[in-house]
């Protein structure tokens, strides 16, 4: 007979995509819906979804679908699924929009995200036989049409493009101008208005079904691109006034959503940014700045998707776990170091820890051995996962190299500087560049010598990268590249450990007694 243990929860995958592929009941069981998200989708009330990376803004979206699909069946519920990652693999990325294509006059990229967004979401009412759009020909023939003119493809450079150089009209049916299904009429149409018929052509109609559009994949966080910034803010845009519209009309049977990284949307400046955030976005938070690291929402989190209570879970293994000579750290500070504060990370470590030891209790080697693996394995390969169209490949390449060629935990503008010089990277650009990715990643956050005060963004999303430095390096890196634990400054400004910027244990605790050290110098 087996004895119980982490071998017997299910934590989740990292991917919520995976996650309900593999399990949808098990998903819709599981999902923590911190924000009350169905009624505010179902009301309208909220559309924008803002996080940073891997904090469960996809999965909000498959958790709506799923809900539905539950309450209504799978026949009544239409999903439409926009992953610009994915997308970008085949197609021209968003990231790569010039000032030339977008040009000055914003009503084009507008015009442009609403026929990219009514395209969609007609190609969505055609399937459903509920609708009497599925049965008028002239719809679905003004689809097909819009397909061969290149202005309903995928690749929104592309629909942009199109908007921009067409010249003349477009032949639209009389249904889409009178609102009445049927209509022989046909009349031309200015191509950068083609997004405003079909949009109102969507609003109007009625069906008993649910359709949802979840755009996705705007993770580009990093560049000096004015077009890409104006051409998020035209979609963001677009998105509130359709989804006001939306609410106005009482409409039960189209939805939009949008997920995006705050730090993200913190870029995209316009006049209405501030009171779209405030008014139709959900912010995932997941209590990073709990004072004690037992109220941290993450624990809950992980529990509900084991069915189990915290207790339980924290049951199989010690209660603290012992670091350098004397210091024994709290089970739950010392594992929620390791990881950037969000529930694909407490997802992966808890899935490490299953499988260093599936049966009985932990001991201190064997959590210890679960971090480290979790660290290497995850950790890293996380952060250097979003490098690709962000960081040149040639510093992708030596990304490993550049971390490892740190000289402590906490390091200075200069000791970055000689650790991208041995690389072959000398320009203070560079310097930035890497630097500022590493900080969205939650590889380093910045660190204040004289009040030993640490910012991680994943921790408080609001931080924002100290480009004159000094930095410290988050201990699952630390433990990775076997980095040296204390340096001078860290010796010259506070003795003791810094204190985390929310005020809990953070990746600094162990450095409160000395240790032995290992050949460079990690805790023993």
């Amino acid at each position: 007979m087996r004895e119980p243990g982490l071998g017997q929860l299910y934590f989740g995958m990292a991917a919520a995509e995976n996650e309900v592929a593999d399990n949808p009941d098990r998903f819709l069981a599981t999902y923590q819906d911190r924000w009350s998200l169905m009624p505010a989708v179902e009301q309208h009330k909220r559309f924008l979804i803002l996080g940073p990376k891997g904090t469960g803004k996809s999965a909000a979206a498959h958790y709506i679908r799923l809900a539905w699909v539950n309450r209504f069946g799978a026949e009544s519920v239409f999903p439409t699924f926009v992953d610009f990652d994915e997308l970008n693999r085949t197609q021209s990325p968003l990231a790569s929009m010039d000032k030339h294509l977008v040009g000055d006059v914003t009503a084009l990229t507008d015009a442009a995200w609403r026929l990219f967004i009514g395209v969609r979401l007609l190609d969505s009412l055609l399937r459903d036989q509920a609708c009497y759009l599925n049965r008028d020909p002239q719809v679905s023939g003004l689809v097909e049409q819009l397909r061969v003119a290149g202005l309903a493809s995928d690749d929104f450079p592309q629909v942009l493009r199109r908007v921009r150089e067409r010249k003349g009209g477009f032949a639209l049916p009389g249904n889409l101008l009178s609102g009445s299904a049927g209509s022989q009429q046909s009349d031309q149409v200015p191509v950068n208005q083609l997004g405003d018929a079909l949009l109102r052509l969507v609003i109007d109609a009625r069906t008993s079904n649910r359709h949802i559009l979840a755009i996705d994949g705007l993770d580009k966080a990093i560049g000096d691109n004015p077009a890409y910034w104006q051409t998020l803010a035209a979609l963001v845009r677009v998105a509130d006034s359709l989804t006001r519209d939306l609410r106005s009309a009482g409409a039960e049977h189209v939805f939009v959503l949008v997920m995006c990284r705050s730090d993200v949307f913190r870029r995209v400046r316009f006049s209405d940014a501030a009171k779209i955030s405030a008014d139709g976005g959900v912010h995932m938070d997941w209590g990073a700045e709990a004072e004690d690291p037992a109220d941290m929402r993450l624990w809950d989190y992980i529990a509900d998707k084991a069915q189990t209570s915290k207790d339980e879970l924290l049951a199989y293994l010690p209660r603290a776990v012992r670091v350098g000579v004397r210091q024994r750290v709290e089970i739950r500070g010392y594992l929620q170091q390791f990881t950037r504060y969000t529930p694909r990370d407490m997802t992966l470590l808890f899935t490490t820890l299953q499988e260093v030891r599936p049966e009985g209790h932990f001991t201190n080697s064997q959590v210890r051995r679960a971090v480290d693996n979790f660290s290497t394995r995850h950790l890293l390969t996380e952060i250097m996962s979003e490098a690709t169209g962000l960081l040149p490949e040639s510093m992708i390449d030596r990304f490993e190299a550049i971390l490892s060629g740190l000289p402590q935990r906490i390091f200075s503008r200069s000791e970055l500087e000689e650790a991208l010089s041995d690389s072959g990277f000398t320009a203070q650009s560079d310097v930035d560049r890497f630097g500022e990715y590493a900080f969205l990643q939650g590889a380093i956050g910045n660190y204040r010598p004289g009040a030993g005060y640490v910012q991680f963004y994943h921790r408080r999303d609001a931080y924002k990268w100290q480009k004159q430095g000094p930095w410290i390096m988050n201990t699952g890196l630390v433990y990775a590249f076997n980095i040296p634990w204390t340096n001078t400054l860290d010796r010259r400004s506070n003795p003791s450990t810094p204190a985390s910027g929310h005020g809990g244990v953070d990746s600094t605790t162990p450095a409160r007694t000395p240790r032995k050290r290992t050949r460079r110098g990690r805790p023993s």
